[in-house]
């Protein structure tokens, strides 16, 4: 009688293990992209300037788990006006990206619920967004946001 040959196997954890490692990365990048467009172009252009006088908007942005409550909320009353926009931008890129790390990406892949919330809590985030309070339109940066990332 021929000897069997020795039974073989793969383990599935693995493959699933390095597909959710995969995804998060690509999530955790995406989500960067997104923060990156919102501090930075999706305040820019249209003829307005640069979309930043003290800082307190660029800066009130935060993005969480969906459903997060709170967030940064800053008032531009009594800051100082004509601040660098490049510095300011790149505060609230810088506060984003904390945001995320601070998320769990993986945690969120392997459960399957990877829905989360930009939000911007300015006091002045509807004047912002739509031009409320303003003699002209005002930035769009959520539907700018919205149409590009859907």
């Amino acid at each position: 009688m021929a000897k069997s040959e020795p039974f073989s196997q793969a383990t599935m954890k693995a493959i699933k293990d390095r597909i959710e490692t995969v995804v998060a990365e690509e999530l955790e990048d995406r989500l960067a992209d997104i923060s990156y467009y919102a501090t930075h172009t999706a305040l820019s252009g249209g003829g307005k300037g640069t979309g930043v006088d003290t800082g307190a908007y660029v800066t009130s942005f935060s993005i969480g788990r969906a459903g997060f409550g709170g967030g940064r909320m800053k008032t531009s009353s009594n800051k100082p006006t004509n601040q660098n926009p490049d510095a300011m931008k790149q505060e609230g890129y810088n506060l984003l990206l904390s945001d995320i790390q601070g998320m769990n990406i993986k945690d969120m892949v392997e459960s399957g619920d990877m829905r989360f919330t930009l939000r911007n809590r300015s006091t002045h985030a509807r004047d912002v967004e739509d031009g409320k309070n303003w003699s002209s339109d005002g930035y769009h940066v959520f539907a700018k946001i919205r149409s590009k990332f859907g």
